[in-house]
């Protein structure tokens, strides 16, 4: 099915994941998958003095930039907390709330969504946070229909080809064996251009 491309039938096969402790700014990322369906946790209906974040790998490494993010998280819980105190509701005080903010997320997709979603965002360019959820639920996926998921991966691998073509990293481990879409182009474009046109002049 997946490698004739007869995905349709893939259609019929979803996985919900329930994640948690993700930040807010990844679970808006999540909403770009429009295929799927999403619910995320309400800061409107629940309290979140004392909460919990998420903090990025590049920040982690640097002693400086930890201590000013961790300052920064504190700053924004004082800040929740007072506003509470003060009398204002959970959604009102939530605006004070950082993108880091921990949150639950469910989201549902079916197989033929899953697919495109890995494509993406198992590429080493997504952001590290969206690659390792992305990674946890492909394990999920592939234990449970290796048969479907074992040829996926980034759109390099499933492809073939990769469409990032100048922008691919070093750091991306098929840069030698997975070809640019540019490097597949060259040389071809002309013949393409030339079937193209013809099928377009022939009469029906």
């Amino acid at each position: 099915m997946v490698d004739n491309d007869y995905s349709s039938v893939l259609e019929h096969i979803y996985f919900t994941f329930d994640i948690e402790d993700i930040s807010v700014a990844l679970s808006r990322e999540l909403l770009e998958h429009r295929i799927a369906s999403h619910t995320a946790r309400s800061t409107r209906y629940n309290e979140e003095d004392s909460f919990g974040y998420y903090i990025p790998r590049e920040i982690r490494r640097d002693k400086n930039a930890l201590k000013a993010f961790k300052r920064a998280m504190e700053r924004a819980n004082d800040a929740y907390k007072q506003l509470r105190v003060l009398g204002f509701k959970r959604e009102e005080a939530r605006y004070v709330l950082p993108m880091a903010l921990h949150t639950r997320y469910v989201v549902t997709m079916n197989v033929r969504s899953l697919i495109n979603f890995f494509m993406l965002r198992l590429c080493v360019r997504a952001a590290p946070e969206m690659r390792e959820l992305a990674k946890k639920m492909y394990k999920l996926c592939l234990d449970a229909y290796p048969t479907i998921f074992e040829h996926v991966w980034c759109r390099g691998v499933t492809l073939g080809v990769c469409p990032e073509n100048d922008t691919r990293p070093v750091t991306c481990p098929f840069r030698d064996i997975v070809f640019n879409k540019n490097d597949t182009k060259f040389g071809v474009e002309e013949a393409v251009r030339e079937i193209i046109h013809k099928d377009l002049r022939r009469r029906k």
